[in-house]
C-alpha cells in the first residue's frame, strides 16, 4: 500500500494488530506517527509505501519505506534505494509485529518478498537501507540475521534512556552528587522567584492549551532568530498538532510543564509506548537560562515516570549533549544496507564496498 490512501485503508487493520497486545507499542511503529507525517511532512501524498506481511486475512508486519532514485557509480548507473523513512523529526524506525510474531522468524519470507516480481512492480530497489535501527529491536534483529558478503551495517548516532521501573532514588542513584547538589540550588535559585509548579497534561482542551504553551516556548530564543522554530513552519506545527491530536485519543501524548509562578518555563512533548516515555522535544524560556529550566523539569519527569505503573523507561530519543548529566544507559542506533540478489544488486553492492558513501547528516532537532 501506498501514500495516505493506502494509509488510511491500512490503519484500522494496523492498529487492531497492534492493540492485540493490550498496551501501546512503540511509538515509531504505530500509524499515527506516519499518518502525521503523510498529512504534513510528505512533499508527495505517495511518498511512503507500507509493506504489508500477512497470512489470510491476518495482517502479521507493518514495515513502511520510502522510495527514491539517484545517479550512482560516477553518474553511469541509477541507484533505486528504498529507505525506512528517518528525517530530523523521525531519528528511529521499526518493523511493527503482531504479538505473537518474531521479526527473525518473519523477515526471511519477508525480505524474498521484497525481492519478487509483485514487489518490483511496487517498490522497484536496488538497496534496502535500513535506518535508524536501535539496538535489540526487531527490525535491528532482522537485519543482523541476513549473511551476505555485499551486507553493511554501521553505527551512526545513540539513543539515550534511564530506567524508571523502580523508585526515583534508584533512577536517580547514578547521577554524581555535584549534578544533585547542582539541581538543587537551581530549585531554590528558582524557589526565590517565586512559586514552582510541574503539570502533566494528557487530554482535552487542556493538551491543546498546553500544546500551545509547549509551541511558543520552542520558538523562544535562538530558534526564533534563525527561523527554525516549529511554530514558524505551518507544516512541522501541523505534525505535532497531528501527533498530539492522534497519541492523545489513547491517552499515549503528554506535554509536561514546569510553571515559575504561573508562566511555563520549560515544557516536554512526549508520547508514551512499550512502556517507554519518549521526550520527543523539549524547550525552555531562554530568559530563564540562568535557571537550567530543562535539568529542572527533567528531574520532576523523571520522579512522574517512576511513580507511573505504565513507564519503565525515559527515553531521550536522541543523545543530547547535556543528557550525559543524567547518567543514562545508551542504545546504539544502527543503518543496516542490504542489496538485492540480482547481479546489478550486487554489482551495486560491490562498488558501494569499495567507494562507501558517508551517512547522511540529519538536520539539528
Amino acid at each position: 500500500m501506498r501514500g495516505l490512501h493506502g494509509w488510511m485503508a491500512l490503519r484500522p487493520r494496523w492498529q487492531a494488530m497492534l492493540d492485540a497486545r493490550m498496551e501501546p507499542d512503540c511509538i515509531f511503529r504505530q500509524p499515527a506517527w506516519y499518518g502525521a507525517r503523510l498529512q504534513h511532512l510528505c512533499d508527495s501524498p505517495d511518498e511512503l509505501a507500507f509493506v504489508c506481511a500477512q497470512r489470510g486475512d491476518r495482517l502479521e508486519a507493518v514495515l513502511p519505506l520510502t522510495v527514491d532514485q539517484r545517479p550512482f557509480g560516477a553518474g553511469l548507473m541509477t541507484l533505486r534505494e528504498a529507505r525506512t523513512p528517518v528525517h530530523a523529526h523521525q531519528l528511529i524506525s521499526d518493523l511493527a509485529l503482531a504479538p505473537d510474531m518474531d521479526a527473525d522468524d518473519l523477515w526471511p519470507e519477508l525480505f524474498d518478498w521484497l525481492q519478487g516480481s509483485v514487489a518490483a512492480r511496487e517498490i522497484g530497489w536496488d538497496l534496502l537501507r535500513l535506518d535508524g535501527v536501535i539496538a535489540g529491536s526487531g527490525l535491528d534483529r532482522a537485519a543482523r540475521s541476513e549473511r551476505r558478503p555485499a551486507e553493511c551495517s554501521m553505527p551512526l548516532r545513540e539513543s539515550a534512556w534511564l530506567d524508571c521501573s523502580g523508585t526515583p532514588e534508584q533512577a536517580l542513584a547514578p547521577v554524581s552528587r555535584s549534578h544533585h547538589g547542582n539541581v538543587r540550588r537551581l530549585m531554590r535559585r528558582a524557589q526565590s522567584r517565586g512559586a514552582l509548579r510541574f503539570e502533566v497534561v494528557e487530554s482535552g482542551p487542556a493538551l491543546e492549551a498546553a500544546l500551545e504553551q509547549f509551541l511558543q516556548l520552542e520558538a523562544s530564543g535562538w530558534k526564533a532568530e534563525t527561523g527554525s522554530a516549529i511554530a514558524r513552519s505551518d507544516s512541522l506545527s501541523g505534525f505535532y498538532r497531528a501527533l498530539a491530536r492522534q497519541f492523545a485519543d489513547q491517552r499515549t501524548c503528554r506535554i509536561h510543564l514546569l510553571r515559575l509562578d504561573g508562566q511555563a518555563i520549560a515544557a516536554q512533548f512526549a508520547l508514551l509506548g512499550a512502556r517507554t516515555l519518549h521526550l520527543v522535544k523539549i524547550a525552555y524560556l531562554e530568559s530563564e537560562a540562568d535557571l537550567a529550566p530543562g535539568h529542572l523539569i527533567m528531574r520532576e519527569a523523571i520522579e512522574s515516570a517512576c511513580a507511573d505503573a505504565r513507564i519503565d523507561r525515559l527515553s531521550f530519543v536522541t543523545h543530547p549533549p547535556w543528557a550525559h548529566l543524567w547518567k543514562p544507559h545508551i542504545a546504539p542506533v544502527s543503518q543496516h544496507l542490504l542489496f538485492h540478489r540480482s547481479l546489478r544488486g550486487w554489482a551495486i553492492g560491490q562498488l558501494r564496498r569499495w567507494r562507501p558513501a558517508g551517512p547522511a547528516v540529519l538536520p539539528r532537532r
